[in-house]
C-alpha cells in the first residue's frame, strides 16, 4: 500500500497537537494511529534553523528516501510527520534511515518479520 503525502496545514497542526512524538538526533517523528486500515500519510518539514534552501531540501530528500526504503515493512493506518533537525542536513542517508527505523520500531510501526 502506498503512502499518501500530507499537504494540508490543519493535518500537520493536528498531529503536532494530538499526536505522540519520538526524538532522535536527526529527526523528530510525530505519529497518530488512524481509524481503520487506511494507507499511511506522510509529511516532512524542515525549518530555517537547518540552513538555507539547499540544506533544507537535502534534509527533506534524505528523509523521504529513508522512509521510502522502509515503506514496504511499515504497518498501515498511521499519520506521520517527520521534522528534520539541524544534524539531518549534514549526515549520510544510512544514518537517517537507521534512526528512522529505530523510531518506527519503538512505536510499533514496523511489521514483524516473522512469517
Amino acid at each position: 500500500m502506498t503512502t499518501q503525502t500530507i499537504r494540508e496545514n490543519y493535518i500537520f497542526r493536528r498531529l503536532y497537537r494530538q499526536g505522540k512524538s519520538v526524538v532522535s538526533p536527526c529527526v523528530v517523528l510525530y505519529y497518530k494511529k488512524t481509524k481503520g486500515n487506511l494507507p499511511n500519510r506522510l509529511g516532512i518539514t524542515a525549518t530555517k534553523k537547518i540552513g538555507k534552501a539547499v540544506s533544507r531540501n537535502r534534509a527533506r530528500r534524505v528523509i523521504r528516501e529513508s522512509y521510502r526504503c522502509l515503506e514496504p515493512r511499515l504497518s498501515s493506518g498511521y499519520d506521520f510527520v517527520i521534522v528534520a533537525r539541524t544534524r539531518a542536513a549534514g549526515v549520510k542517508m544510512q544514518v537517517v534511515k537507521a534512526e528512522l527505523e529505530g523510531l518506527l520500531k519503538s512505536i510499533g510501526g514496523i511489521k514483524s518479520s516473522k512469517p
